[in-house]
């Protein structure tokens, strides 16, 4: 079997809180006066020097479109102009050029780099509720320093209010140690309600920057189909979506996401694809086994175990392996999945052109796990195969905070693999995201026929 090799995502977990914003020039307010290590450009004018590890931060408030774009070119110009102070001492010098990292980039000229837009993208985030506002604040500050961005999160309130808008706009510049170049990331948080809710893209729109990509987030439940989102991604070039989160069994929202994936007017990443990369590696390197590899031909039966806390079974998690096992084997849906008279799993059928092979979704409850565990979860995916009488057995199992493959012939255990699961965090998987611009054409074609085999 040809197993989806890409590494999977990593990273540190998010620190669970969103940095203070720190100004050190706030616009229409005051804030605190901060210590400089300033030098002399030319014509005598004070120069601040970049100093590595030093956060420097703006931010504004703003109620409608045209005031943001007016106080994101006011930061910009006060980013700008940050450098001039007053007065250099000896003992400022001294320490400038005492400093390598410094002192390579600042010259008896004064010639220092000057500050800049970074971003090499536009990240829009849609956020629903004030946790996973929350989250996605959590993650694009994680992120700012290596995907420098301009992030617009939009977090729409009650419909049925009054029209209202207000957002607040911050631009954060850092050196990062060892380097020579300034990262600069811009944040717009614009909250809406009433008929201007109604209406994101027309939020967005005009804060995009010109010529560089645009990434849609929607970090909530995608209301695939409706007009919202259709408007959104006519604006943007990927839509970064989590199945994990989607609402009921989630077939609903499958057979739509399939349709958008069909179209192909935008490419898709789904976090909960990218959360079973190591399920798929881990099942891939089973069958690199020269006793095994011979054996995918002769499959009879899947298996997945999905959790099931209350008594919604969401298979969107379980159906996307299972539509990527089918395009890999070339099977293809014989009878979707349906429940089964004094059984609680949903079992269907594919066949590989000769024979049928039958696959079940059967509900688990999840005992021993560190952290927390979706609804909707793997917990096992188990593989019969072998030709008369042989029995050969693959599986992979989540096992606390790691997963374990291993595969058996007649009894006899002849592979084993492991591997330690990622932090329940979005941020790895956003970044992920970020760096595969693009179609992912195995994930495509794993949701369609993964649509197809939960709905017909």
């Amino acid at each position: 079997m040809t197993g989806d090799r890409a590494k999977p995502a990593g990273g540190a977990s998010a620190d669970g809180h969103e940095p203070e914003l720190r100004a050190s020039r706030r616009v229409g307010g005051t804030s605190p006066r901060r210590k400089r290590v300033p030098t002399v450009g030319e014509g005598g004018t004070p120069i601040r020097p970049a100093v590595p590890g030093a956060l420097h931060h703006w931010d504004a408030r703003a109620g409608s479109v045209g005031e943001i774009e007016a106080e994101l070119a006011r930061i910009w110009g006060l980013a700008a102009h940050e450098a001039e102070v007053e007065g250099m001492t000896p003992a400022a010098e001294a320490d400038a050029f005492g400093d390598p990292r410094v002192a390579s980039r600042l010259g008896h000229t004064g010639d220092v780099r000057v500050r800049a837009r970074t971003s090499v993208l536009t990240l829009v985030v849609v956020a629903t509720r004030p946790e996973t506002l929350q989250r996605a604040l959590d993650a694009i500050a994680e992120l700012a320093g290596r995907h420098p961005s301009r992030a617009i999160i939009l977090a729409p309130g009650d419909p049925d209010g009054p029209p209202s808008l207000s957002a607040r706009i911050s631009l954060e510049c850092m050196v990062r140690p060892a380097s020579v170049s300034e990262t600069c990331a811009e944040r717009i948080l614009v909250q809406a309600g009433g008929e201007t809710a109604q209406h994101l893209a027309g939020i967005a729109t005009p804060l995009l920057i010109h010529d560089l990509p645009v990434v849609l987030w929607w970090a909530d439940d995608p209301p695939l189909g409706s007009r919202q989102l259709r408007e959104l991604t006519d604006t943007c070039d990927q839509l970064l979506i989590d199945s994990g989160a989607f609402r009921d069994d989630g077939a609903a929202r499958l057979a739509a996401l399939a349709a958008l994936v069909a179209g192909g007017a935008v490419a898709v990443q789904d976090i909960g694809w990218m959360r079973l990369t190591l399920w798929r590696e881990l099942l891939g390197a089973l069958f690199d086994h020269p006793l095994l590899t011979p054996e995918l031909g002769s499959l009879r039966s899947v298996r997945l175990d999905v959790l099931r806390p209350g008594s919604t079974l969401r298979i969107s998690k379980a159906a996307s392996f299972a539509g990527w096992l089918a395009t890999a084997l070339h099977l293809d849906v014989v009878r979707p999945i349906e429940a089964r008279r004094n059984s609680e799993s949903l079992v269907g059928t594919w066949t590989d052109g000769h024979r049928e092979i039958r696959v079940e979704f059967r509900p688990v409850v999840s005992v021993g796990h560190v952290g927390p565990i979706a609804n909707g979860s793997l917990q096992r995916v188990e593989l019969e195969l072998g030709r008369g009488r042989r029995v050969i057995r693959a599986r992979v199992s989540r096992q606390a905070d790691h997963l374990l493959a291993t595969a058996d012939w007649d009894g006899a255990e002849v592979a084993r693999r492991a591997g330690r699961l990622e932090p329940f965090d979005e941020a790895p998987y956003v970044a992920e995201s970020l760096n595969r611009l693009g179609h992912d054409r195995m994930f495509e074609e794993s949701v369609a026929r993964a649509a197809r085999l939960v709905s017909g």
